[in-house]
């Protein structure tokens, strides 16, 4: 007789089809909640739009804004105090629309400075002029 005891030794066995499961889970579950953003670094020359239209109305300010940052209000230069002046003038009064032009070169800071004073006042129609 054998003192020996005949045991089996289990083979030490991975599952994988349950990492599987759990993997496949997770590829989905990060696929879906993943916000893709396009991130776009271009060089901007604008602006050009084809379907820009005209204001037409009675009571109409332009502002303009050149490449060195200088104001123009109705083509009267002013500073950048004197703009808001100017906008604080007009603001209480009925149907007053302003037209923003820049140079496609202006720098941005320069335009919304412009656009943060008309912002901040009563005014509610603002354009920006572009080239058809």
């Amino acid at each position: 007789m054998d003192i020996k005891s005949h045991r089996r030794k289990r083979r030490i066995e991975v599952n994988i089809v349950p990492m599987v499961d759990v993997l496949t889970v997770l590829i989905f579950f990060f696929l879906l909640t993943m916000q893709f953003k396009e991130i776009y670094a271009v060089d901007i020359t604008p602006p050009k739009m084809e379907s820009s239209s005209n204001t037409a109305q009675a009571q109409t300010y332009t502002i303009a804004v050149t490449k060195g940052g200088k104001y123009f209000f109705d083509n009267t230069e002013v500073s950048i105090d004197g703009l808001r002046e100017k906008i604080a003038d007009v603001e209480n009064r009925a149907d007053v629309a302003l037209v923003l032009l820049a140079d496609k070169d202006t720098p941005l800071q320069y335009v919304t400075n412009a656009i943060d004073i008309i912002k901040l006042s009563n005014i509610k129609k603002l354009s920006l002029q572009t080239n058809k």
